[in-house]
C-alpha cells in the first residue's frame, strides 16, 4: 500500500485551515477517493480524510508501537483486522474493546484475544510522553513529548497552555507551541482527548 503521509509521520491537521492546504487536481487515495493534497509551503501528497481507513490503521499502529503505548499485538495484522470488522475508528475505541469482539475475529482464539486485551488494559497507565507523542499532533515527536511530560504535571495542563506558555514551561520551539494549540483548538482532537480521560488513561 502506497503511504501516502510524510515520511516522519507527522499529519497535519484534520482542520488546518483550508488556505495552508493545496489540492492536487486529479490524484485521489486509492482506498478512500478524497483528492489529495500537500501543504502550501511543499511536501508530499497525502490524504486529508481522517476516517480513511488507511489513515486509521496507519493512526492506530502507531499508537500500538513499543516506543509509544506499547500494546503487545497491536501490528499490521491484527490493526487490519479491527479496521476491516469496523470495531475500531480511532484510537479510543481500542480502549472499549470486548474480549469475546476480539476472540470473533478470524484467526484468533480465546487466549490470543484475552493477551491482547490485557495489552491494551496494560497501556492505560503507560505515562503522559507517550500519550501526546501517540496522538500524532504534527511536529511532536518523542523528544517534544517527553520535554511537555516534564514541564507540565498533566495532559490536561499542556493543551490548556498558550504559545508562551508551552515555550518556557515545556521547552519546546515556537512552531511546535502553535502546532499543539492548532491541533488542540480542532473539536474532532478535543472530543479524542475528552473521550480518553473518561476511559480512565491515568496519563
Amino acid at each position: 500500500m502506497t503511504d501516502l503521509t510524510r515520511k516522519d509521520s507527522s499529519q497535519a491537521s484534520d482542520e488546518a485551515d483550508a488556505s495552508e492546504k493545496v489540492f492536487h487536481a486529479s490524484k485521489t487515495c486509492p482506498e478512500c477517493g478524497s483528492k489529495l493534497w500537500a501543504a502550501a509551503e511543499g511536501g508530499g501528497w497525502q490524504c486529508p480524510n481522517p476516517d480513511c481507513p488507511a489513515q486509521v490503521r496507519r493512526w492506530l499502529q502507531h499508537w500500538c508501537a513499543a516506543d509509544v503505548m506499547d500494546i503487545a499485538g497491536g501490528d499490521e495484522k491484527m490493526i487490519g483486522l479491527l479496521v476491516q470488522h469496523g470495531l475500531v475508528r480511532d484510537v479510543a475505541e481500542l480502549y472499549r474493546l470486548k474480549v469475546k469482539e476480539l476472540a470473533a475475529l478470524p484467526g484468533l482464539d480465546q487466549p490470543a484475544a484475552q493477551k491482547f486485551f490485557d495489552a491494551i488494559t496494560a497501556s492505560m497507565k503507560r505515562e503522559a510522553s507517550r500519550f501526546l507523542y501517540g496522538l500524532n499532533i504534527p511536529l511532536v515527536g518523542m523528544a517534544e513529548a517527553q520535554a511537555l511530560g516534564k514541564g507540565f504535571s498533566t495532559v490536561g495542563a499542556v493543551f490548556a497552555a498558550g504559545v508562551p506558555r508551552l515555550m518556557k514551561d515545556g521547552g519546546v520551539s515556537e512552531a511546535v507551541a502553535q502546532s499543539i494549540v492548532r491541533w488542540h483548538s480542532g473539536s474532532v482532537n478535543r472530543k479524542l482527548v475528552k473521550r480518553l480521560e473518561k476511559l480512565c488513561l491515568s496519563f
